[in-house]
């Protein structure tokens, strides 16, 4: 019986690996300045739609991260992409990432950067502290959150 958890502990994280993998790929094969170029006229509502449905398939397929999201329960994060003159909010609630376009609730971190930065951040081709302490990333509020955010995603 244990052996029979164990695999399938196994396979959820390799399944979790593997989908990581292909969203990076997929990123990656992207050019930067397409996407960029697009992200500029699709409608904020349109993107937080995808990037929903990319966050939650992350969370559902791995429940180590999903578990560890309690550790940073009801945080609200800003993400504001200034060359594109777009913001999101990503709001961590019992476990699950939800994002949103607009929220009236003040966030608890606040991260603003360039585009570039921040799918080089999640494609794992920048170092977050690097980019922090280099100034193309500018991060106010609850430092301890973000801090204990790029940890979870670190261990991706």
């Amino acid at each position: 019986m244990k052996s029979e958890v164990r695999s399938k502990k196994s396979e959820d994280k390799e399944s979790f690996k593997i989908q990581v993998s292909r969203f990076k790929s997929f990123l990656a094969a992207c050019n930067l300045k397409l996407a960029t170029g697009v992200l500029k006229i699709m409608p904020l509502w349109i993107e937080a739609i995808g990037m929903g449905a990319v966050m939650g398939a992350i969370v559902d397929s791995n429940k180590g991260f999903k578990e560890r999201l309690k550790e940073i329960d009801d945080k609200v994060f800003l993400f504001e992409a200034l060359d594109l003159n777009k913001k999101f909010y990503l709001h961590i609630k019992d476990s699950d990432i939800k994002i949103i376009p607009h929220l009236a609730k003040t966030p608890d971190v606040v991260m603003k950067g360039e585009a570039k930065i921040f799918f080089g951040l999640l494609l794992g081709k920048e170092d977050p502290d690097t980019v922090f302490f280099s100034r193309k990333l500018e991060i106010s509020g609850d430092t301890a959150a973000a801090i204990h955010f790029k940890n979870i995603l670190n261990s991706l």
